[in-house]
């Protein structure tokens, strides 16, 4: 059965690009002295803080920085982790970002010993792309001495810009294409998995965009070539996310929690220099992904095994 296709422009708050926010921070959001108290005095979140971060994800922009813990003067980088997964375990379920089971993983460069590689590993400036599960958070531990900025991107935005501009390649977008695992595929299952660019489910548009794992997937056999056409449109889709005015430059500034909607925000983060003596000035994030199950939006069967996490 062929996979539905949206015809129609996307509207509403998750549309929307940098001059939406050149007046302001919209996606801060300042914890109040009230809401720490509770967090010190019996570790709880209020309601209200969560009913708002989980609106703007579900039905706002899709992206969210919360700030003003004050880590390093009233909490520890421990205490800063314990504040940050309790909030993100009230909108949803933590998951693993391994078939090992690891829940957190402490993004820093590669010359760390503890770390592994991968381009969250490296200095380097990341793709763009979406992260499998519903959301994915990060607890800014400590930032780099410069670059490091997170970038966003509207998804319903670059959809619509596909619509006027390249109404043809609709088809592409939502046709399943092999997305390599990088080798954190089950037991027993191949190095790739299918999963759709853009698709429909329950009348909502959901994006699930990882070029970079689209073509590694090639190496394996069994995965069919991407022709020219293909390849075209997904430089062209990441050409639409490089064009001035389309995404937005976040720094993260130390005890921010940021939490990115992967279903409807495309993100990425520019190279940065590290201080090799202050380790103030060492990249450093806590990243947790977080499976919102029924909760959260409908999903076309391809993408609901991610959700999951990849244990």
């Amino acid at each position: 059965m062929s996979p539905e296709v949206s015809t129609r422009p996307v509207t509403g708050p998750s549309v929307w690009t940098a001059a939406d926010f050149e007046s302001g921070e919209p996606y801060v959001r300042h914890l109040t002295g009230a809401e720490l108290n509770a967090l010190d005095e019996d570790a709880t979140v209020h309601a209200d803080l969560i009913a708002e971060l989980v609106d703007r994800l579900e039905n706002g922009i899709g992206y969210a920085v919360l700030r003003g813990l004050p880590l390093g003067t009233r909490y520890t980088p421990e205490q800063a982790s314990r504040i940050h997964r309790t909030i993100a375990e009230h909108i949803g379920e933590i998951v693993p970002q391994s078939r090992k089971g690891d829940l957190v993983r402490v993004l820093e460069d590669a010359h760390h010993p503890a770390q592994r590689g991968g381009t969250y590993a490296s200095k380097a400036g990341a793709p763009f792309h979406t992260d499998p599960t519903d959301v994915v958070s990060y607890l800014c531990l400590s930032p780099a001495l410069s670059g490091g900025a997170r970038v966003v991107a509207s998804a319903a935005t670059v959809y619509n810009a596909l619509l006027r501009e390249h109404p043809e390649w609709l088809d592409l977008v939502h046709r399943e294409y092999a997305t390599d695992w990088e080798g954190e595929q089950p037991d027993g299952e191949p190095g790739w998995s299918p999963r759709p660019i853009f698709s429909v489910a329950g009348g909502v548009l959901t994006c699930s965009l990882a070029t970079k794992r689209i073509i590694s997937a090639m190496r394996f056999e069994d995965v069919p070539r991407l022709g020219a056409e293909e390849m075209t449109c997904l430089m062209y889709l990441d050409s639409l996310l490089r064009r001035p005015g389309t995404a937005v430059h976040v720094n993260l500034r130390v005890g921010d929690m940021e939490f990115v909607g992967n279903h409807t925000v495309i993100h990425s983060r520019t190279g940065f220099v590290d201080d090799p003596s202050d380790p103030g000035h060492q990249r450093r994030l806590r990243r947790l992904w977080i499976n919102r199950g029924a909760e959260g939006r409908p999903l076309v069967p391809a993408l609901r095994r991610w959700r999951a996490g990849l244990s």
